[in-house]
């Protein structure tokens, strides 16, 4: 497998080989696109990234194939063979499957950031208060809007799915708390 021009030759092809399935066909396409423009530019960064690259895709077709690929550096014209992923190096690049909820240490780390972002929001929002006013309320809002998004996202990441959890009740708890003090 080489990019040449542009293109992609993969060389040594036999009868029984299976076709490339279509989206792996356009990755190499891309991969020689971006070959070509990589030498042209002789950036060393870019050189490696290609490089990199199209040695993932060999070892996608390798595993297409069902035997090593020859690859062709497109910057040094080294050419290596590059065997399919075995089972343990899938299995080393899957996440682990997922075990039983671990609510007993879970809970109290959340309860902790619970405490500690209430406290601090808290805290930062009075002494905006006192300085700006009533400003203080789009301030908070605006601090809340720009956490959401990465507490959304952090609900899914096994551990850190606790302190987003406790900063997200924090948060509610200190609105709870600010805005009973605008009442009261």
């Amino acid at each position: 497998m080489r990019a040449s021009g542009g293109r992609v030759e993969l060389g040594d092809r036999r009868p029984d080989d299976p076709p490339l399935p279509e989206e792996l066909t356009a990755a190499l396409r891309e991969w020689a696109a971006f070959a070509a423009a990589a030498g042209r530019s002789g950036v060393p960064a870019e050189q490696d990234l290609v490089r990199r690259r199209g040695r993932q895709l060999a070892a996608r077709v390798a595993g297409v194939r069902g035997r090593p690929v020859e690859f062709t550096d497109p910057a040094s014209g080294a050419v290596e063979s590059v065997r399919a992923p075995t089972a343990a190096r899938h299995r080393a690049l899957d996440p682990e499957p997922a075990g039983p909820t671990p609510w007993d240490t879970g809970l109290p780390v959340a309860a902790f950031f619970a405490v500690f972002v209430a406290i601090a929001d808290i805290s930062l929002s009075r002494a905006f208060a006192e300085a700006f006013g009533l400003l203080w309320i789009p301030a908070n809002l605006l601090v809340v809007l720009g956490l959401a998004p990465s507490l959304w996202l952090l609900r899914t990441v096994p551990f850190w799915r606790w302190p987003a959890l406790g900063a997200a009740v924090g948060l509610a708890v200190a609105w709870v708390v600010l805005l009973a003090g605008l009442l009261g």
